[in-house]
């Protein structure tokens, strides 16, 4: 009989944690199936081959993958070395998990894919606290937090950090080459070395990406370290400038190796396998810092109290069933009813999901406007050009325009419209593709377009940048829907909300570029304000 009882309570057991397992993965399906094309954006690219997938395409987030293993073996360890009491919190847990799967179904109506990664922990806080109880999240808190670090954050908030990253760690990495005696000097993303060779510091060494990685270390590196308190926060916040430093060796290695070799050694087998010399670097600081620390405060006769990690928390001969404790908290109604509350999360994620339709890319806007077009009585031809293959695998739309217009006598205007049906995402500001590329702005300023058939006018925004051939003037706009605005975030928005009203969600990026001859930045800005309004009536008419 006692046998027969300890067989059903084993598969009581067993089920319960398979059915919280299988709702958790379920529920949250999608938002992981978006972030593996964040952390990899040319995994759907075909032709490519398994390890081309995973390093082509600009990701910060390469390292997405290996932070939930971590967690996993964090939270393993702690389970199996500390004390973790089950003491549930039914209040405080049916409120973060319900709370953290309303936030996940909102997120995945509104389509914020991150905002759902960001709900994933609080889902696990919540099942924590209702199956196991407020102090066993104290002791579980870290492996829950460190997968943050798997969520890629908005392109476009991290953009400009990521220019002045690369730029930064350019600087310093020129200042320490011409220290070591190598003459070199920096002109916007462009290293200059002797005998006419030349660096572009991309964006694999910007710095970014490793500060991403780095800050994940540096919290893991921070969490198990020696220093405790403030001095443990300090620690963290070190990790910035370790990445910056970090890259700046790098960027040092690459401008060595071109000088005493050659480019093409330098930007190629050398650029890709001293990505790794960057983590060394870090670690070598990062464990330079914290025995600098310990030094110094011996030197100033407070020397810190080292203990053994958890040496407080371990384990003892009365937490023998702790185990048992924790594998069989699910059973029972607290267990059943979070089942209950991931399977009814399940079906709103599953009919939010089915009622977004897929990305659009059947090339709408490259028939949008006429080859040859008419602006202000005179007739423009123009010719097709392309964007690269990892600009669209970050704007997740193939549907564009890219044209660049010509006549006897006038500038060319090249004519850019990158075009989404229902995806917000396939649009970003042109200042950070500028910036990004090495470009200046030397001024920028908003723009009203007037004359505009159909609309009287148009907002837009122009911006005049500098590059090796000279100054460049860019006018530009954004669709959202119906109307037209100057704003990325105004046309985010708008997008966003015409999405939940069941409006036209459609959106667009237009871009007017021309050379300023002579200075002549009036005549540029005419050109492309008539440009706006030969353009304007034809796309609205052709795209929804």
């Amino acid at each position: 009989m006692q046998e027969r009882e300890q067989t059903q309570g084993f598969w009581w057991t067993a089920g319960s944690w398979v059915l919280l397992l299988i709702g958790l993965a379920a529920v949250f399906a999608h938002t992981f199936a978006n972030m593996w094309l964040r952390w990899f954006p040319a995994w759907t690219r075909r032709g490519l081959g398994l390890y081309d997938r995973i390093v082509e395409g600009e990701s910060y987030y390469t390292h997405g993958p290996l932070v939930p293993l971590v967690s996993l073996i964090a939270a393993i360890l702690l389970v199996r070395h500390t004390r973790v009491p089950v003491r549930p919190a039914r209040f405080s847990g049916w409120t973060i998990l319900v709370g953290s799967l309303l936030l996940h179904l909102l997120a995945c109506l509104a389509r914020v894919n991150f905002v759902s990664g960001f709900a994933l922990l609080g889902v696990l806080a919540g099942l924590i606290l209702l199956l196991w109880g407020g102090a066993a999240l104290r002791r579980l808190w870290f492996p829950v937090v460190f997968l943050a670090f798997m969520v890629p954050l908005p392109e476009v908030t991290i953009a400009q950090l990521n220019f002045r990253l690369k730029m930064l760690a350019a600087d310093w990495g020129v200042v320490l080459a011409n220290g070591l005696g190598v003459l070199v000097e920096r002109k916007d993303n462009t290293v200059f070395l002797e005998g006419g060779k030349s660096l572009v510091i991309a964006n694999v060494c910007n710095g970014l990406r490793t500060l991403i990685s780095l800050l994940a270390f540096g919290t893991l590196y921070a969490y198990v370290c020696r220093l405790r308190g403030l001095w443990r926060l300090g620690l963290l916040a070190m990790t910035v400038p370790v990445a910056v430093v970090s890259n700046s060796l790098r960027i040092v290695s690459l401008i060595l190796v071109a000088d005493v070799w050659d480019v093409a050694t330098a930007t190629g087998w050398y650029h890709d396998s001293s990505g790794m010399l960057v983590f060394v670097l870090a670690f070598l600081l990062m464990f330079g810092l914290e025995r600098l620390v310990l030094w110094a405060r011996r030197a100033a006769g407070r020397p810190a109290k080292v203990y053994p990690l958890f040496h407080d928390a371990l384990r003892g001969p009365q937490d023998e069933d702790q185990g048992a404790r924790l594998v069989r908290a699910p059973v029972g109604w607290r267990g059943f009813g979070a089942i209950a509350a991931l399977a009814v999360a399940v079906a709103g994620t599953w009919w939010l999901n089915l009622a977004i339709p897929p990305v659009w890319n059947q090339q709408m806007a490259r028939s949008a406007v006429p080859r040859q077009l008419q602006v202000d009585g005179r007739t423009w031809d123009s010719y097709e050009l392309k964007l690269d293959k990892r600009i669209l695998d970050i704007l997740e739309t193939q549907d564009y325009l890219y044209r660049q217009y010509f006549r006897e006598g006038d500038s060319p205007v090249g004519f850019l419209v990158i075009f989404s049906r229902d995806n917000r995402k396939g649009t970003h500001p042109p200042d950070l593709c500028l910036q990004g590329s090495g470009d200046g702005i030397v001024a920028a300023a908003d723009l009203q377009v007037d004359a505009v058939e159909g609309r009287g006018s148009v907002p837009c925004r122009e911006l005049v940048s500098q590059d090796a051939a000279g100054l460049e003037y860019t006018l530009y706009t954004y669709k959202c829907g119906r109307e037209y605005t100057n704003s990325f975030w105004r046309q985010q928005w708008i997008i966003l909300l015409n999405g939940l009203l069941h409006r036209n969600a459609s959106g667009a990026l237009i871009r007017f570029t021309t050379r300023i001859e002579g200075n002549k930045r009036a005549q540029a800005r005419d050109r492309c304000s008539a440009f706006v309004r030969a353009t304007i009536p034809h796309l609205d008419r052709s795209l929804p």
